[in-house]
């Protein structure tokens, strides 16, 4: 029985879509036509904007780099042109750091308060320098780097250079057998060397071959090797 009102229910239905397809099928068709289309379009539409984002990940990926840093670069450079008129030099080690031109040994100390004595003239006078004692031709070295400010050579002092230095700093040396390498005006470094050692200054020829060194600061002389230890006040 049941089995019989199903089947016919069945067949009511079919008679029904058979009738709404006769008189509206072609209607029927062209909306699932038009739903079937817009489906494709919007999947369409949708593996292709991934597509299209994809390449432009890619694309960033491979092209970042030097786009990065052609920027970077932009910036550093917009940088500097803003900063270039507050760039400051870096700053000397204070106090200045200087080494002994020759690396004879002291055979005269530094005295600005005790007289000493001079064989050769018999008298007593101050030492505003260092004697270092080093073989007749010995390479002169600049204690520091600097510029040449004379070259010239009297009864006194002999065959002499002065260098000035910076932070106040100046450096006599005295008594040299040559000064060819340098002239007034000339930019020095460290270490270069400037003469050779001779018979030392007239007043201490009693001496054996030696470089007579002085350092003057802000026009005062101060003790070479207070400086070369880096405890010149």
């Amino acid at each position: 029985m049941k089995q019989t009102q199903f089947m016919n229910g069945l067949k009511k239905a079919y008679l029904a879509y058979d009738r709404l397809m006769e008189k509206q099928g072609f209607y029927v068709v062209l909306a699932v036509c038009i739903l079937v289309i817009l489906t494709s379009a919007v999947y369409t539409f949708h593996v292709r904007g991934e597509e299209s984002r994809t390449v432009t990940l890619e694309e960033a990926e491979s092209a970042g780099g030097s786009q990065n840093a052609q920027s970077l670069a932009e910036v550093e450079q917009l940088i500097v042109s803003q900063n270039a008129d507050q760039v400051q030099p870096v700053p000397t080690q204070s106090p200045m750091r200087m080494h002994q031109p020759v690396a004879g040994f002291v055979d005269r100390d530094f005295s600005l308060e005790k007289p000493q004595l001079f064989a050769k003239s018999g008298m007593w006078k101050i030492h505003g320098g260092i004697d270092l004692t080093a073989e007749y031709g010995t390479p002169v070295e600049a204690c520091a780097g600097g510029q040449v400010l004379r070259v010239w050579k009297d009864n006194e002092m002999g065959l002499t250079v002065v260098i000035r230095h910076e932070d106040g700093y100046e450096s006599i040396y005295a008594g040299l057998s040559s000064a060819d390498y340098v002239r007034p005006g000339d930019r020095v470094m460290q270490g270069q060397t400037i003469g050779h050692v001779g018979n030392g200054v007239l007043e201490e020829s009693d001496a054996e071959p030696h470089l007579h060194f002085e350092i003057h600061r802000d026009g005062k002389a101060v003790d070479p090797l207070a400086v070369f230890l880096g405890i010149d006040g």
